[in-house]
This record gives structure tokens, sequence and C-alpha cells, in this order.
């Protein structure tokens, strides 16, 4: 993971476990003159947790995807931070490469158990008109401007039916629905392409997260299918004939041999059967008797 700035206005930087403090201030981590930023501005956390982006008291003007933090942000990947004038993006330093390649026609309807294991994957709003709101991938989601989409984003300079993200098996899938306008897939600006867990794309300023927990991340997709196995001969089958108990006769081929029991497993048996019928007399006897000798 790194931090990597769209204007230039640093380097990227990598983002390592502790903290990175950013500000106007010479000795700082991530020290940025100008800008409008504050001494000490901000700072980023990288702990088990994730990746948190702490507001110092008194400063302003911090944005996450656009909406304002005052405290506290859990950023994931793709997240755009806005401190004051300095622009700065959440991205992996060797992220493998999107796969545009997608099925050329939109998934059949899912049956009960499929629904109840597509409920687990869910694209959730985390900025604009649907943060906050999660939408399940039981059915294809639609997101455009029109009044019936699945997805409906209030924007006019927005397609009717901008994309939709469909459910192939373990796969997401984002397909756009029109010819010129595209969708920012982890600050990459995409038609279509297979989603990955943690995946964010962004539509103008309304950004979703993909959550599907269980599915593979993104590269694994490939080879967490099985290889199709060729064949270059077969062999036929070969039974191999049973030996006689007495070891230096077969039989005929595929006759089944009924093995005699060891006398000291039948020995063994007869005695288990023993012990639990005087067992069972015991506790007869002693249901029987018992209540006379106590009157």
């Amino acid at each position: 993971m790194q931090l990597t700035f769209p204007n230039g206005e640093h380097e990227n930087v990598p983002v390592e476990p502790g903290e990175i403090a950013i500000g106007s201030r010479s000795n700082l981590r991530l020290s940025i003159p100008g800008h409008g930023l504050a001494p000490h501005h901000a700072s980023l956390f990288n702990d088990r947790r994730g990746l948190w982006l702490k507001v110092l008291p008194g400063v302003a003007s911090v944005h996450v995807n656009g909406r304002p933090v005052k405290h506290l942000a859990l950023l994931r990947m793709g997240d755009l931070v806005c401190l004051e004038q300095l622009r700065m993006q959440v991205s992996a330093p060797a992220q493998p490469p999107i796969e545009t390649k997608i099925p050329a026609v939109a998934p059949a309807s899912l049956n009960d158990i499929q629904r109840l294991a597509a409920s687990r994957v869910l694209i959730r709003g985390v900025s604009g008109q649907h943060h906050g709101r999660s939408y399940t991938l039981t059915e294809t989601r639609v997101i455009g401007r029109a009044s019936n989409a699945d997805i409906h984003i209030d924007d006019p300079a927005l397609a009717e039916k901008h994309a939709q993200i469909e459910l192939h098996g373990d796969r997401v899938i984002l397909r756009s629905l029109t010819a010129d306008e595209g969708t920012l897939l982890n600050g990459v600006p995409v038609h279509n392409a297979v989603l990955a867990p943690g995946d964010q794309f962004a539509i103008d300023q309304h950004r979703f997260v993909l959550e599907a927990p269980g599915l593979p991340s993104r590269g694994q997709i490939a080879s967490s299918r099985p290889a199709a196995v060729s064949h270059t001969q077969t062999m036929k089958a070969v039974q191999a004939p049973a030996k006689h108990p007495s070891g230096d006769r077969p039989t005929g081929p595929g006759k089944a041999v009924k093995q005699p029991v060891p006398a000291s497993s039948s020995s063994a048996l007869w005695w288990l059967i023993a012990a639990a019928a005087i067992l069972a007399t015991a506790l007869t006897a002693l249901l029987v008797y018992a209540p006379r000798l106590g009157g």
C-alpha cells in the first residue's frame, strides 16, 4: 500500500506499520510546505485493524472522497484524501492488472441456494448519494439516472443506465452500458472489468466498495480454477484374482472369498455377550430385591 499524489506535490510514499504525520513542519514524516497545511495537519496510522486517518484538533477542510472528516476515518484502497489544497490517494504499489475480459451476456437468474450464497456479496456506498447503503448481488444491479434503476443516482450528467454489476459464480463483473462514459476502478478509468473484494469504483462523486468475503482477490481468480487435464492414453481396468484362504490357490476371476473370522475374535465376542448378560441379571436382582430388604 502507498500514497500517491495526482498533482505531483510529493513522490509516492509507502505505507508501513506505524504513524505517518502530515503537515507543513519540516521534521514530519510527510512534510509538504504550503498548500494550506497546518504545521501538523493530520496523521495516518497503519495497524492490524487497517489504515486510519486522524485529524488534529482545530484543523478544518479534511475530506475523504468528498465527505468531510472531523476526527477519524478508516481508509480503503482507492480513497481520495484532500487536506486543504493537497490531494493524495491510497493505492497498491504492485497491484495486479485489472481484468477487462468479461462474459458476453448477463447471468441467468439464481436459484434459492445460489441466492443464499450471493447474499454475502454486496456493494456498499462510501460516498455520494448512497453513502452507507448496501446492495446485495442476488440479482444484477443497474446503476444510473433512470427512476427504475436498482441504484438510482439523481445526476443530470449521468446516463439513464450507466453500468451494471453482475455475479457470475465466483466473479463479480462491472459492465458498462454506455459507449462514452467510463467508471473509475481504484483510480483507473475502465468500461468493463472483473472486480475483486475491496475494489472501489467511482461514478463521478459517487463511490462504492465491493465486499465479498470468500471470493478470490485480484490475481487469484485464474489460479483458483483447476486447469483442464488432458489424457494422452487410457488404461483398461484390471481385476486381480482373489487368493484362496490357504494362500496357495487362486479362485476364479472376480470370485469373492469370504475371510474366516479369527478364533480369538470369536471367543472375545462371546465373553462380551456373557459379561453383558451377567450385568443385566445383577441389575434386575437389585431392582427387585432392594425394596424388600429395605422394608
